[in-house]
């Protein structure tokens, strides 16, 4: 008897352990990589959606706890704090670049402490435009028939959000700023900011 009720529970453990886990290896719940590559297949940026948010853009690699947002690298820290006029990023206590409004579906930008646009984004159906702080357009993001997303040469997958995809593939911002901005975007504030 005491053989077999051994046997039940090592067979209940392990009945448990396969089920939280499918062929990758990963728990069900656990959300995929938003990955966006180059031209020959390199990778450019990756989030993985979580507590914490994982970001590695441009080769920088981040831990963004998204509740408050902050990351450390290093001796610098990274933090975020959202108000009406979007999220102020701040370099050890510094601002940096303020993004607005990181919560809305059809746009969004990455402003200089000045309030300068390094860049800004607008959707407009099945694409979303690049806007240069002078005005122009300098590049698009737009969904492909086969999923993902382009933008110029370079491949989004993992996700269907065209701001997203504009975020992390826009060069005009520092990787950093990129990779808190795509965690924020991911895991939005509770009141809606």
């Amino acid at each position: 008897m005491p053989a077999t009720r051994h046997l039940v529970l090592v067979l209940g453990a392990l009945s448990a352990c396969q089920s939280k886990s499918d062929a990758g290896g990963r728990t069900p719940d656990a959300a995929p990589s938003i990955e966006l590559k180059d031209a020959k297949g390199h990778l450019v940026a990756r989030v993985t959606p979580g507590h914490p948010c994982r970001a590695m853009v441009e080769d920088i690699e981040m831990m963004v706890g998204t509740d408050p947002l902050v990351a450390q690298l290093g001796e610098i820290r990274w933090t975020g704090e959202t108000s009406t006029n979007g999220t102020t990023i701040k370099r050890n206590g510094e601002v940096v670049a303020r993004v607005f409004p990181i919560d809305q579906p059809s746009e969004t930008g990455v402003y200089t402490p000045d309030g300068v646009a390094m860049f800004r984004v607008t959707l407009s159906g099945d694409k979303a435009d690049l806007i240069s702080g002078a005005g122009a357009v300098i590049g698009s993001a737009k969904k492909l028939p086969t999923g993902g997303i382009s933008i110029g040469e370079r491949v989004l997958t993992g996700t269907n959000d065209l701001l997203l995809a504009a975020l992390l593939g826009a060069t005009e911002a520092p990787p950093e700023v990129r990779g808190l901005a795509a965690c924020h975007r991911l895991f939005p504030s509770p009141n809606g900011l």
